[in-house]
C-alpha cells in the first residue's frame, strides 16, 4: 500500500507540478534583428531613397540645349571666307516653366517621398507583429510541450499504479490498457507539437532574414503582455471561490489597455499608413493645382551668335511659347482626371479610417473576451479541476471512484491547461496586432 500511496502521490504531484523556469530568448533582441535584417524593411528602405532622390529632379530646370554648326556653305567652293553668307553658329537655348510650376512639381514629389518613409514604418511596425505573433506561436507550442511531457509522466505513473492494483485483482485489465492508450496518444501529440515547432521556427526565420534552420531557444512571455492578460502578476493559480459576474473586465480590454475610443483617436495620429495616405492626398492636391496651371505657357528662349569672315557677325534672340488651342482636349481634361484623382484619394482614406476603426474595435473586443476566459480559467476552472483530479486520485486509491472517473479528471486538467496557454499566446498575439493596427505601443 505504501507503493500504491507514493505513486498515487507522484501522480497529483506531477499534475499539480509548477513549470520549472527556462532561459528565455528575448523578444526585444529578436525585434532588434528584425529591423537590422528583415528584407521587407530593407527594401522599403530602398523604395523611400527612390522616392527621396526625386524630390530634386522635380523641381530641377529642364537642362539648356547648346548647339554649333555651320551655315549657307558653298557646295563648289567651300570655306568661311568665300561667301558673305557663310557663317559659324553658336546656339543656346533653353525653357523655362510657367512660375510656380516647378514648385508645385516638387511639392508633389516630396509628398510622395514623405508617405514612402511613412511606408518604411508601416513596413517596420508589420514585420515586427509579424515577428511578435511568430514569437508567441513558438511560445505555445513550447508550453504545449511541457503541459504534454508532463501529463505523460501522469499517465506513466498511472498505468503503473493501475497495473499494481490490477495485479491485486482490484483493477480491470481494460484499465491497464486505456491508461496505455492515453499515454501513446500523448507521446504522439509529443511528435506533432516538435514538427510544429520546427514549422513555427521556420516561418520566424524567414522574417529574420535566417536560415529556415537557423535556431530559436526557450520562449518565455514578456511581462508587461501577462500582466496585461491577467489584471495583474500571480502565481500558478489557486482554487478560490468567484462569482462568475467579478471575472469580467469593467474598463477597456485589460489592465492598461486604454479604451477602443482612445486606441481609434491614436491611431488616426500614429498609424503609418494613415499618415503616408494623408501625404498622398496632399500630393494630389498640388497635382490638381499644377493641372490647372498647363494653359500658362512655358516659354523658350534661344539666343545665337553667328560669326562670318571677313563680313560682319550677327546675333539674334527667340522667345517662343506654345498656343494651347486644343484645350479642351488636353489641358481641361487633365485637371478633370486630377480632380477625380483627388477624389479617389479622399475616398480611399474615408474608408480606410473606417476599417481601422473596425479592425481595431475587433481587435479591442477579442481581448476582452479572451482575458475574460483567462480570468475564468485561472480563478475557477483550472483550480476546481485539479482540486477535482485530487479528490479523484484520492478516491481511486481506496476504491472509491473507478479509472475512467480518474482518467477523466486527468484528461480535464491537461485540456485546461493546454487552453489556457492558448489564451495567453493568443492574447498576445492580438495585442501585437492591435499595436500595428494603432502604430504606437498601447501598454505602459
Amino acid at each position: 500500500m505504501r507503493t500504491k500511496k507514493g505513486r498515487a502521490s507522484l501522480l497529483v504531484a506531477l499534475t499539480l507540478g509548477l513549470h520549472a523556469p527556462v532561459a528565455a530568448q528575448e523578444l526585444a533582441a529578436l525585434l532588434l534583428e528584425a529591423d537590422s535584417a528583415s528584407p521587407e524593411i530593407a527594401g522599403a528602405r530602398r523604395l523611400a531613397e527612390a522616392a527621396s532622390a526625386q524630390v530634386s529632379q522635380a523641381g530641377a530646370l529642364p537642362d539648356p540645349m547648346v548647339g554649333v554648326g555651320f551655315m549657307n556653305v558653298p557646295v563648289t567652293n567651300p570655306g568661311l571666307g568665300n561667301d558673305m553668307m557663310t557663317m559659324a553658329q553658336l546656339r543656346v537655348a533653353a525653357e523655362l516653366p510657367w512660375p510656380g510650376k516647378l514648385g508645385l512639381r516638387e511639392d508633389v514629389a516630396r509628398l510622395y517621398a514623405d508617405a514612402a518613409a511613412l511606408d518604411v514604418e508601416r513596413v517596420r511596425q508589420r514585420v515586427r507583429a509579424d515577428v511578435r505573433s511568430g514569437y508567441y506561436r513558438i511560445y505555445f507550442v513550447d508550453r504545449a510541450l511541457d503541459v504534454t511531457a508532463r501529463n505523460e509522466m501522469v499517465l506513466a505513473a498511472l498505468a503503473s499504479v493501475t497495473s499494481a492494483k490490477y495485479g491485486v485483482g482490484t483493477a480491470a485489465q481494460s484499465d491497464v490498457l486505456r491508461a496505455q492508450v492515453e499515454r501513446t496518444r500523448l507521446s504522439d501529440q509529443l511528435v506533432a507539437l516538435r514538427e510544429e515547432r520546427v514549422s513555427a521556427v521556420a516561418r520566424l526565420n524567414s522574417l529574420l532574414g535566417r536560415p529556415s534552420g537557423a535556431t530559436v531557444g526557450a520562449t518565455a512571455l514578456p511581462e508587461p503582455v501577462r500582466t496585461a492578460a491577467l489584471a495583474a502578476p500571480r502565481e500558478e493559480p489557486m482554487f478560490v471561490s468567484v462569482a462568475l459576474d467579478d471575472l469580467s473586465p469593467t474598463t477597456g480590454p485589460g489592465s492598461g489597455i486604454p479604451s477602443p475610443q482612445e486606441l481609434q483617436r491614436l491611431a488616426l495620429a500614429s498609424n503609418p499608413m494613415l499618415q503616408a495616405h494623408v501625404r498622398r492626398v496632399a500630393a494630389r492636391e498640388h497635382a490638381l493645382a499644377l493641372a490647372e496651371r498647363a494653359k500658362l505657357p512655358n516659354l523658350s528662349v534661344a539666343a545665337g551668335y553667328s560669326h562670318r569672315s571677313g563680313f560682319g557677325d550677327f546675333f539674334d534672340v527667340m522667345i517662343s511659347a506654345p498656343v494651347p488651342i486644343f484645350a479642351g482636349r488636353k489641358q481641361n481634361q487633365g485637371v478633370v482626371e486630377q480632380a477625380a484623382t483627388l477624389g479617389e484619394h479622399e475616398a480611399r482614406h474615408a474608408a480606410m479610417v473606417n476599417e481601422l476603426n473596425a479592425e481595431i474595435a475587433a481587435l479591442a473586443a477579442g481581448l476582452t473576451r479572451t482575458r475574460t476566459q483567462l480570468l475564468l480559467l485561472d480563478d475557477a476552472i483550472l483550480p476546481q479541476a485539479r482540486a477535482g483530479l485530487e479528490s479523484a486520485t484520492a478516491s481511486y486509491r481506496v476504491s472509491r471512484v473507478d479509472f475512467l472517473t480518474l482518467l477523466d479528471a486527468q484528461v480535464s486538467v491537461f485540456r485546461h491547461e493546454l487552453d489556457y496557454h492558448r489564451l495567453l499566446a493568443d492574447f498576445a498575439t492580438d495585442l501585437a496586432s492591435l499595436e500595428r493596427a494603432v502604430g504606437a505601443e498601447v501598454l505602459p
